[in-house]
């Protein structure tokens, strides 16, 4: 939202679907002439770029680029107005794209991250993959969204950024494009979608051009890699009409329209944020200013390669967990999982002769052996195809997981289960789906945590000071009962065990401030595979700063393990300045402290 403030990013982005390449190219490249001519109305120099996204995977030889760079050509756009950039080829060395000399207006290319360059007039991502897979575009969304000169244009339609696809798989394809954002620093509220293949059915075509796509679907499903982008190559579209289709034309507007509208909410959306909107609803909320200046924190950073980010100034940004699990992979995981499930339920649902309205009541146990039984007679093979399908319906949105991955994950755990259970499955669907996906937590928790020890001790992960208390914290329930706060008034939801250590901890003559962290943003958290909010932050006299987690002593578990492990590696990279705590009532474990233990540490700080 700052970013927006500022008019740094073209947000929000507008993502539209299509039926084909085809429709994709023709949209693409009226929108640029479009968007342009916008620009010009405006007396700017502006000139949106179009990068059109090659199918990844392919050969990246010049052979196939510049087959790329002609059909482009010959569909009537100028040479000089194209140029290729890849790890391999690049056309663009020594040009500046944002001279107002600069022929350049479509760019062809593969990804973003590996290619390191900068394109801040590039308005129009064109995925010109087959429609048979998925866009992959999560690379490139940060080459479109810097918004060209740091300036708002009079215009709305200048403000915003487009993806173009012809994915059949419009979900996934929106998934990775929240994917992008979310790499790039902003969340999925940051884009609206448009699917326009109802608009383009198949069922309109002449018979002959339906086979003629069925022949080109067939051969694409066979394509080399070198040849993954002959839906491009073959797309049948004549650039001459472009501007004079007056159904194309109308297209353009209606993207451009519905552009508008949204760039119109989403300004309203940040007008609302800068004011301080009240998110608690009808709560009364209470609002406390900070007492103390305090320097930043540390967190724990990630190192960015060259080129890979929006604004080439930065060489790092704040760690994320999810930023740990990005190649995550289930094919080479276990497949144990304990499926010692209470039997399910089963449920009548009738209509009451009373009143004719749906009712629901539990079937007795002679109904419940005879419907388990009419289940088994179904052919086996269906009824375990059946129940993979069901599990992998209700486990795809898992944006870290790759589909085909997760599909053949699936089956291996099926196929494994004995014939007992397998006839269950069904049956049992939901709780077996638990199962399964509490499994894979687990599996992805394991792996970004050994993802980040291993970065971390290769340098990879380094610690810098970027987190800076709010100077106004807000909550339905504050208190200025305790002397020593960091802020006016403190979040008032202590337990017992908190209560008794707060109360030592202030009653201490070394102690300058202490705050309730809150459990979640914009609190403090040791950032890492987990992000862990500790209970209390204290500053001693000495400017030393103290992460306090208490725990009861049902806590004495693995998850306290392995946040005292982070806590301490967080202290060890953070400097001389910084401590972590881990503190019980009665009983601990290794490298924890009970209250009187703490109390005695703390003093000498």
């Amino acid at each position: 939202m700052e970013l927006k403030q500022e008019n740094m990013v073209k947000l929000p982005v507008f993502l539209c679907n299509f039926v084909n390449v085809a429709s994709v190219i023709e949209n693409a490249i009226s929108l640029q002439n479009r968007l342009e001519a916008i620009a010009k109305n405006e007396n700017s120099n502006l000139r949106p770029i179009v990068l059109f996204q090659a199918q990844s995977g392919a050969n990246e030889d010049a052979h196939t680029f510049e087959k790329l760079k002609n059909k482009l050509v010959n569909i009537g756009i100028e040479k000089e107005q194209i140029a290729i950039k890849t790890a391999k080829i690049n056309e663009l060395n020594g040009i500046d794209l944002s001279h107002k000399d600069c022929k350049i207006r479509y760019i062809i290319t593969i990804n973003a991250l590996k290619e390191g360059w900068d394109c801040p007039y590039a308005y129009i991502l064109a995925s010109i993959a087959n429609k048979n897979s998925t866009a992959d575009v999560e690379q490139l969304i940060g080459r479109v969204l810097r918004q060209p000169n740091a300036r708002k244009y009079t215009n709305q339609e200048l403000n915003v950024s487009y993806v173009l696809t012809c994915s059949n798989d419009f979900e996934r394809t929106a998934k990775s494009v929240i994917a992008g954002l979310n790499g790039a620093g902003f969340s999925k509220d940051d884009y609206r979608q448009k699917d326009f293949r109802e608009l383009e059915e198949m069922a309109e075509k002449p018979q002959e051009l339906k086979d003629k796509d069925i022949v080109e679907y067939a051969n694409n499903e066979n394509d080399s890699d070198e040849d993954k982008n002959s839906e491009f190559l073959s797309a049948d579209v004549n650039a001459q009409n472009i501007a004079k289709n007056i159904e194309l034309g109308n297209k353009t507007n209606d993207i451009l329209k519905n552009a508008k509208t949204q760039a119109n909410e989403y300004d309203k959306e940040v007008e609302k944020t800068s004011s301080n909107l009240d998110y608690f609803g009808d709560l009364e909320v209470k609002a406390s200013k900070i007492k103390f200046e305090v320097e930043k924190i540390p967190q724990f950073v990630k190192l960015l390669p060259s080129g890979s980010i929006l604004f080439e100034e930065l060489n790092s940004k704040v760690l994320e967990k999810e930023d740990l699990e990005k190649d995550f992979k289930l094919a080479d995981k276990d497949i144990q999982i304990n499926f010692d499930l209470a039997e399910g339920s089963i449920f009548e649902v009738y209509l009451s002769e009373e009143d004719s309205l749906p009712k629901y009541k539990k079937v007795s146990q002679m109904q419940r052996e005879y419907f388990k039984q009419y289940l088994k007679t179904a052919n086996d093979e269906t009824r375990i195809r059946q129940s993979i399908n069901l599990i992998f319906d209700k486990l795809r949105n898992d944006n870290a997981l790759n589909e085909n991955d997760l599909k053949n994950y699936i089956e291996r755990i099926v196929n494994n289960l004995s014939d007992e259970r397998k006839a269950k499955l069904l049956d049992e669907i939901d709780a077996y789906t638990i199962k399964i996906k509490n499994k894979i937590k687990e599996l992805k928790s394991e792996y970004r945590e050994k993802v980040f020890y291993d970065l971390l001790n290769k340098g990879n992960i380094k610690i810098e000071n970027t987190f800076s208390f709010e100077p106004i914290i807000q909550a339905s329930k504050l208190s200025s009962l305790r002397d020593k706060s960091l802020y006016e008034e403190e979040i008032d939801n202590l337990n017992s065990l908190e209560n008794r250590l707060l109360t030592e901890i202030v009653s201490l003559d070394n102690i300058k401030w202490w705050h309730r962290n809150k459990d979640m943003k914009p609190g403090f958290c040791i950032n890492a595979f987990i992000n862990h909010y500790p209970d209390f932050i204290i500053c001693t006299e000495n400017e030393n700063i103290i992460m306090v987690e208490v725990k009861g002593d049902d806590r004495t578990n693995d998850d306290s393990k392995t946040k005292l492990k982070l806590g301490s590696k967080w202290t060890d990279k953070a400097g001389d300045k910084y401590f972590y705590f881990m503190v019980f009532e009665n009983s601990k474990i290794e490298g924890s402290l009970l209250i009187d233990e703490f109390i005695d540490t703390i003093k000498e700080l």
